[in-house]
């Protein structure tokens, strides 16, 4: 077990799944974010759901929504919602990878010592939410989003990043797609 917090975000739009993703049927769950939270309960000190509102899902859970003192969306405002609640580097795991484990984490933990920002990284490309995130970012994150500057690589730029490289781009398959969600299924 990881003595860090772990977030994982569900508040993304699902625009290519046609459906919230979050919410799909996954496994024994009735959700993607129930099987996500189920797998990953021993794994970290406490577990979170990042959302916009807690509103959709039908189940208890520790919720963080996105703060309202923006008025646009984006994954940067995710992340200042998310860290804004801790005191400690946070562990960030996208709702729709349900195939990371505690091994890629503890990984990506040794290597957090004098960085704001360490992300896995696998043949396809870097994963910014497969991550830890220190809280002491935030100033930073903040004047990125009230310049209206959104993108996430651009502020990881800003901030101190190191990047772990993994073997194998498997254990971090989005469920982009309904093909890549029933694939996913499958493995289940």
């Amino acid at each position: 077990m990881l003595n860090l917090p772990c977030v994982i975000v569900a508040g993304g739009k699902s625009s290519r799944m046609g459906s919230d993703k979050a919410l799909l049927p996954f496994g024994n769950f009735k959700t993607l974010t129930q099987y996500q939270l189920a797998k990953h309960a021993k794994n970290f000190s406490s577990l979170h759901v990042s959302c916009k509102t807690k509103d959709k899902f039908d189940f208890e859970a520790n919720f963080i929504e996105d703060v309202k003192e923006f008025s646009e969306y984006s994954p940067l405002i995710a992340l200042y919602s998310i860290l804004k609640q801790f005191d400690t580097p946070v562990c960030i795991l996208s709702v729709d990878t349900p195939f990371v484990d505690i091994v890629m984490y503890e990984k990506l933990f040794a290597c957090k010592e004098k960085n704001d920002v360490v992300i896995a990284r696998s043949p396809y490309g870097s994963h910014q939410l497969c991550a830890i995130y220190s809280p002491s970012i935030l100033p930073i994150l903040k004047q990125q989003i009230l310049e209206n500057n959104h993108k996430i690589k651009n502020f990881l730029n800003l901030v101190k990043t190191t990047y772990v490289d993994f073997q194998s781009d498997e254990p971090f398959s989005n469920l982009n797609h309904p093909q890549d969600y029933k694939e996913a299924k499958d493995k289940v």
